[in-house]
Formats: C-alpha cells, sequence, structure tokens
C-alpha cells in the first residue's frame, strides 16, 4: 500500500474515532457513566453498535478516553494562548483565562472529568499525575522567571501551582453543581484578583489587580 494511502486511512480512522468520543462525550454527560450504554453512545453517532466496538473494546475505555482526549485538549489550548507571550504575568492570567475558557466551551468535558474522579479514582490519579508532571515544567519555569524578575515574592513554586490549580477546579466544579447558571469568564477576574494580590511583589501590577471588583 502507498504511503498516501496510508496516511488517508490513517486520517478516517483517526476522524471516525473522534466522531465515536464526540458522541460519547455527549451521552456520558447527559446520562452519566452508569446509566449510558453503547447502544446509546452509537445512536448518537449514527454508527452501529459493532462500528462503536472496532475502535474501543469496553466502555469502561471510551469512557477514560473521552476524559484523555479531554485532558490533552485543554493542555493544548493552554499552551497555545501563552506561548508568543513573554512577561510572566502576563502568561500566568493568559493561562487561567485558557483553562476557564476551555471549560465554558466544553462543558460535556466537566461534566466527564468529574465522573472520572468518582468512578475511576486510582486511574484517574495516576492518568492526572503524569498529565501534571509531565508538563509541570513550563509552568514551573514562568514562575521561577516571575520570581527573578521580582514581580512575584519567593514563594514555593509548586505549592503556588497547586493552589491555583485546585481553585480553578473548584470553580469548574462548582459551576457544574450549580447547573451553569452563570459564565465561567464572569469570574476570571476574581480568581486573578485573589491570586494575584497575594503572590505579586510588583505593587504597581499588584493595585491593578486589586482594584478588580
Amino acid at each position: 500500500m502507498r504511503t498516501k494511502d496510508k496516511d488517508k486511512i490513517k486520517r478516517l480512522v483517526e476522524q471516525r474515532r473522534n466522531e465515536i468520543l464526540d458522541a460519547a462525550s455527549k451521552v456520558f454527560s447527559k446520562y452519566g457513566f452508569a446509566k449510558t450504554t453503547i447502544d446509546q453512545i452509537a445512536n448518537q453517532a449514527d454508527l452501529g453498535k459493532g462500528t462503536v466496538y472496532q475502535y474501543f473494546k469496553s466502555k469502561n475505555e471510551l469512557f477514560l478516553s473521552a476524559g484523555e482526549r479531554g485532558m490533552d485538549r485543554l493542555k493544548d489550548s493552554v499552551l497555545t494562548v501563552i506561548e508568543k507571550e513573554k512577561d510572566p504575568i502576563n502568561r500566568i492570567e493568559k493561562a487561567i483565562r485558557a483553562y476557564l475558557s476551555f471549560f465554558e466551551q466544553n462543558s460535556n468535558m466537566a461534566a466527564i472529568l468529574m465522573q472520572e474522579q468518582s468512578v475511576f479514582k486510582k486511574k484517574v490519579q495516576k492518568r492526572y499525575f503524569e498529565h501534571y508532571y509531565g508538563h509541570i515544567n513550563k509552568t514551573r519555569e514562568i514562575f521561577k522567571t516571575a520570581i527573578s524578575q521580582g514581580l512575584i515574592k519567593d514563594i514555593n513554586v509548586d505549592k503556588a501551582i497547586s493552589i491555583l490549580t485546585s481553585m480553578l477546579n473548584g470553580l469548574v466544579y462548582m459551576w457544574q453543581v450549580e447547573g451553569m447558571k452563570y459564565t465561567l469568564n464572569s469570574r476570571v477576574d476574581m480568581v486573578l484578583k485573589i491570586f494575584f494580590t497575594g503572590v505579586l511583589r510588583d505593587e504597581k501590577r499588584r493595585q491593578k489587580y486589586k482594584k478588580t471588583k
């Protein structure tokens, strides 16, 4: 088989796989893991049940794959917005905005990741920390640069990142619990105020965030 044909088949397989994951994300988000069936996912994707099983061996694998893809897309969306930004404080702010914006635009993923934590706790913890520590160095370097430039206090970087991440995850969780009656973007300025007024050393920039309502 020619390379061109192989590439075409690979693209078609990936396209079909994503179609199934898109359908699965909607169904899992709506009904929850326990009540969802492969038949429902197949119907949502407008495919036969057998076709779904060609790509995913079980409901468990499909559910975890949907979460895995979501985490990868979240990571990519954050890295994309900060890669061209040089100022470390602006990079942190843009990362926060991108993080919350991702879930605003992908509310299904917020529900799935919440379900993962309760249904597959051990597997999710392992995968989460693989993602977290696999890409934490870039975030850590941003904070270290900000400290070296005298922009933020000489704090424990890992603890600061952990606290910020917990704050964002908690906000997304409550947004889901409260029925998404408001936008996550409407909470960004308050997050920035709480976090930056606590860690910023640069008084001018600290006052900028302090004035935020």
